[in-house]
């Protein structure tokens, strides 16, 4: 008997630049499924692109929603047009086409309820990678909020982002959950390329190297990370990994620049490549500042604190609860305030092999896999 087909919708209530490839919470269920043999039909509200060439087989097809005349700059009036379109669409081409149906970003999770009612006998996954209210409030909040109940089950990249999540829409409490890690398959990290990055960065090769990857702001405690270089080991550096606004930011900071101290970079690297200088490195510094729930609940939906433990290093968090498992396992060192980040660049130093061994040997427990396992034998896929 052929298995019906598969469909993984990703949007946000604007058109974005490639997204999906970014979220591993995502692009691994496809990644998976496309290994089992499912037709999958992907649909996205990104700008029309190419980076999902060559990822996956021929089996899966991507579909760019991104019709200039849907996306308007009145956000009542494009959530009419996306919505009156998708609905045809599931109505005319779409019925009874699918078996399961992932749904996930603020407007996909709208537009999956309209085809889980198009394809009654499919399941529908929800998967929350961020809570619906978090500043103002919006016709596609109170979407969400309303179609998230629709789901047949639900998924978060932590357990603990379910119980808040629950508390923003009521009645969601009902719906099974399942945890699902926002970090690459291990398959993925195997194949990171051997750099002397020392020698890349011009560094001495006896310097311990300590990297922050990913956004460099205030949100990232920049300027507590920076003003606790000083209390750092001689032999340590810290590589600031950011974008191409790193100039701009690194004059904003100048008065806490070290320049023997600090690497400011904003190449570009391919994944590999930057998997390849976080296995390179000592540890990954993690850090993030308690501005709304999604970071305070951020656990294991921290990509570069999951893709550094997966490649087996050590990492350096702040003490949310939900990073607690990082000491619990002895992975790394989790730290409150500024004066203990220096110390856990230390603690990290003076523990390094055994850290490293650590995370080797538990990432698996708390890998993607692990976690996929039980939802895909729960949604008979496997």
């Amino acid at each position: 008997m052929k298995k019906k087909k598969i469909a993984f919708i990703f949007a946000l209530p604007i058109r974005t630049n490639p997204i999906l490839i970014t979220m591993p919470f995502g692009l691994n269920i496809i990644q998976l499924l496309d290994q089992r043999g499912y037709e999958i039909d992907v649909y996205l509200s990104e700008y029309r692109n190419d980076s999902y060439d060559g990822i996956f087989s021929k089996n899966v097809k991507v579909h760019f929603i991104d019709q200039n005349y849907l996306w308007r700059n009145n956000p009542n009036l494009a959530y009419s047009l996306v919505t009156k379109y998708f609905r045809l669409r599931s109505s005319s081409t779409l019925r009874n086409k699918y078996s399961h149906i992932f749904g996930t970003g603020m407007a996909g999770i709208t537009l999956a309820s309209i085809l889980k009612k198009y394809n009654k006998k499919s399941q529908f996954i929800y998967l929350n990678d961020e809570f619906p209210i978090i500043e103002e409030e919006s016709i596609w909040v109170d979407s969400e909020i309303e179609n998230a109940l629709n789901a047949n089950f639900v998924a978060t990249p932590d357990e603990a982002r379910y119980e808040p999540l629950c508390k923003q829409i009521p009645g969601l409490d009902k719906i099974e959950h399942f945890p699902l890690p926002n970090t690459p398959l291990i398959e993925d990290l195997k194949s990171t390329p051997t750099i002397n990055w020392h020698e890349y960065f011009g560094i001495s090769k006896e310097k311990k190297l300590f990297l922050s990857a990913g956004g460099i702001n205030e949100t990232y405690l920049l300027p507590e990370l920076l003003r606790s270089i000083k209390d750092w080991p001689e032999n340590s550096i810290l590589i600031l990994k950011g974008k191409n606004d790193i100039a701009e930011i690194r004059e904003k900071y100048k008065d806490l620049d070290y320049p023997n101290k600090i690497i400011w970079s904003s190449d570009s690297f391919s994944p590999d490549e930057l998997h390849s200088l976080i296995r390179y490195c000592t540890a990954s510094v993690c850090l993030y500042r308690n501005e709304n729930e999604n970071i305070y609940y951020m656990g294991k939906s921290s990509g570069k604190l999951m893709r550094s433990i997966g490649l087996g290093k050590p990492v350096i968090a702040t003490n949310f609860p939900s990073l607690n498992f990082v000491e619990e396992m002895e992975i790394g060192k989790l730290v409150g305030v500024q004066d203990e980040i220096g110390e856990a660049v230390n603690y990290i130093i003076q523990n390094e092999a055994k850290l490293a061994a650590n995370c080797i040997e538990k990432y698996p427990a708390i890998s993607f896999e692990k976690y996929w396992d039980v939802l895909e034998k729960k949604l008979n896929l496997s």
